[in-house]
Formats: C-alpha cells, structure tokens, sequence
C-alpha cells in the first residue's frame, strides 16, 4: 500500500470519528423537553406528584419582564388551598444572598470591606486553634471557607419559636462564639481559605458583622437596603410580619405519602429565615440580575457575583462561589453554568439561579423536603424551566441572537460532559 493511499485511509477513519463524535455531542445535548408557552403548564402538571409534593411555584423571567410564573398543588392540602404565586413561605439558604448583598452595602458604605478580619469588628476573638495566627476574613465567611465548622449537637436548640427570636443577633453570638453556651467551638483541621466547608454559623456571623458596623439590626438595615428599595412588600424576616393567611403549610416525605409538619424559625435567622413569595422573590433576582442600582452599583454588583476562590481549596462542591451566591453547572441536571443558591431542609425546596450571560433567571419554591421519591420530580420541574426560558428566548431572538444563544447553549452543554 502506498503511503498516499494510507493516508486517504487515515483521513476517512479520522473523518468518520469526527462525525461520530459530532452526532454523539449532538445527541448528548439536545433539548428532551422543549417547553414553551403552548406546553409548559402541561409539561409542570405532569412532572407534579401530588402524593410526594404539597405545592410549589415557578418563575422564568429576563431582567426586565416575567416570561412565565404560576403556582401549582396546595399551599394546604388537607383543605385543599392552591398553591399561588401569592404564598408566602420560608425559603432556606436562598436568605443568605441577602446577607451577601448587606455585606457589598456595607462596604460601598465604607463600614467595612470584605477582605477585612472579622476580628476587626467583632467584640470578641475568634482564631481557628489549629491555625491561632491566621486571620479569618470576611470574604472567607461569604465563601464557606473559614474553617468554623458546625456543632451539630446544637442544631436542634437552635430552631425556636418565632415568638422567641430576636431582632439582633448580638445575644447569640456572644452566647454561641464568648459564653461557650452550646458547647465547645468546633473548626476544621484545615487554614482558613483553604477548604470549603459550608457553614450556617459562618453566613450568620457575617450578618452580625453587619449589625456591628451599621449599628442597626440585620433586619432593619436589608428592609432600608433592600427590601424597601426593591418594593418587597411581601418579604418578612419573621413570621408575626408575614401574612398569616398567605403562609403556606409545610410537609415532609413519610413512606410514599406526605405529612404535614410544622416548622419554625432559628436563632441566627438570616442564614435561612427570610419568607417571601415568587413574586417578590422574582422581583429580588431581577434587580440581580440588571444590577439595579437602587440596590448595589455597578462594581458592588460584579464583585457579589464573580469568582472568589482560586483553584488551590479543596473539597469545593460548585465550580465557584460568589459573596454568598453559588456559581455551578449541573444543578438539577442543568449543564448551564448558573449563579444562585438553592435551599432546603425536611419540608422546604427552594431553586434561585440566573444565566449571566442569557439574563434568564428561574425559581421553584415548593412546601415540600426533598426526598428519594419526589427529588427527581423537582429536578423534571427545574429542567422544564430552562428549556422554557431558552426556547423563548431564541423564538424571539434575532438572527444575530439566535447564533449567539445556540452557541452558548451548545458550548454549555458540550462542556457539562467533561
């Protein structure tokens, strides 16, 4: 055989993979749902359980204009109540983004900065023992790498009634970090920055910080910062301010049934507390979204939402984090890399993610734990809304646009199998 007849063969052989590997990539990233407006609500109803799942809404919206919203199943199911995009309901660890931003305020203020050592505003010392001349730092706290590590023989005592809780956490902090009430402080074995340990003490120590340097209480200083701003007139720390009739009922998986249970605040509220309702929690990510300056200007907005860490932590579950927002791909299935925070515990689910670069935001809030039966009815339900926002968007896309997005689409997808 003669070399140019060998290397015709090289050349089909290696032709034929490329094809191969093309259609495979195709095929791997091709839309299985493809929800738009005709369908979506059909798609929603069929991925909803109403034997593992009480109630949930749904909002898909763009920085400026809300592309589909809706409620599905019961707020109370026993009286057969329907979910709205009225409920209100407590919505976990999607609080601490307000934490991030009260953080960015602060610092545009010029109360603090995040790169500062907490032991700078705080009236008590905190050091990791394994590690006693390493400074933890703010920013450390907002990216879940400061070494605290959670005391889990606490947990429980720290759920309350809402009637108990107060506005400030200074009393808590000072009993939990000073006073050594619920036990001995617990760290990693790790330096500080270097290992991400997720961290509900952390997040709520940067909203005491908060408190210390404003001189206001958490809570008044995000409804003068934020929730007033933004017009959050359904968004409560606390469930006395909450509209008692609009506050869902809560349920938890038992067996292959749902129960309904009761839940209640915390003591260092704003690392999940916060109730509000899609409507205002859609309004909330869009100002997010177009970095409304209402809120945050321009350069607090990009450094909230940018990459904090470098590649050298360990035991980073996301492919980044923010100032308390998430940065990751492949959450709920979805190869997008996406920016947010999800939350949950026995009788909560809540999804808040945005596209950075598409400016499509979509969130679930449901009054039902995520379990082994119905976690994959909520990741159908999740899937659905992305394929929902991406196919508006490119229906109503120019030509130029709609290059833009499939690429983007692809590359994502592409990416997401490696």
């Amino acid at each position: 055989m003669t070399i140019k007849k060998l290397l015709k063969k090289i050349l089909l052989v290696l032709t034929l993979l490329l094809i191969g590997f093309i259609a495979f990539l195709l095929y791997q990233t091709k839309d299985d749902i493809n929800a738009d407006l005709t369908n979506i609500e059909a798609k929603l109803n069929r991925y909803y359980n109403p034997k593992r799942m009480g109630g949930f809404a749904v909002s898909v919206f763009n920085a400026d204009s809300i592309i589909y919203s809706k409620g599905f199943g019961y707020s109370n199911k026993e009286d057969k109540k329907p979910y709205t995009t009225n409920t209100q309901q407590y919505i976990a660890s999607i609080s601490k983004t307000v934490i991030g931003i009260a953080l960015m305020k602060a610092e545009e203020l010029k109360l603090l900065t995040i790169d500062d050592p907490i032991n700078k505003h705080l009236p008590f010392k905190i050091y990791n023992p394994h590690f006693p001349k390493d400074e933890i730092t703010i920013k450390q706290l907002a990216t879940h790498t400061s070494s605290l590590d959670y005391n889990e023989l606490v947990v429980e005592s720290l759920y309350i009634a809402e009637s108990e809780k107060n506005k400030s956490l200074d009393s808590f902090m000072k009993a939990y970090f000073q006073q050594g009430e619920y036990g001995a402080l617990k760290f990693t074995k790790f330096r500080p920055g270097s290992d991400w340990n997720y961290s509900n003490i952390g997040a709520s120590l940067a909203a005491y910080i908060v408190e210390i340097v404003s001189g206001t209480s958490f809570a008044d200083f995000t409804q003068a910062h934020i929730f007033d701003p933004l017009e959050l007139n359904d968004t409560y720390w606390t469930a006395s301010e909450s509209d008692a009739l609009l506050h869902t009922n809560y349920y938890e998986s038992v067996g292959d049934s749902i129960a309904n249970v009761q839940t209640s605040g915390v003591i260092l509220y704003p690392s999940r507390d916060m109730i509000t309702n899609i409507a205002d929690l859609t309004k909330y990510c869009q100002a997010i979204i177009s970095k409304n300056n209402n809120v945050l200007n321009s350069n607090s907005f990009n450094k909230l939402l940018s990459p904090q860490l470098n590649g050298s932590v360990t035991n980073l579950e996301d492919d980044n984090n923010g100032v308390f927002f998430m940065i990751d791909r492949n959450n709920y299935g979805i190869t997008y890399q996406l920016t947010g925070m999800s939350g949950g515990d026995n009788c909560i689910t809540t999804m808040m993610w945005f596209d950075p670069k598409t400016e499509l935001g979509y969130i679930f809030l449901g009054n039902t734990g995520a379990s082994t039966l119905n976690r994959s009815n909520h990741n159908w339900v999740y899937n659905a809304l992305v394929s929902l926002g991406y196919n508006y968007t490119f229906d109503n896309a120019t030509v130029t646009e709609k290059a833009k997005l499939k690429w983007h689409n692809l590359y994502n997808r592409i990416r997401a199998l490696f």
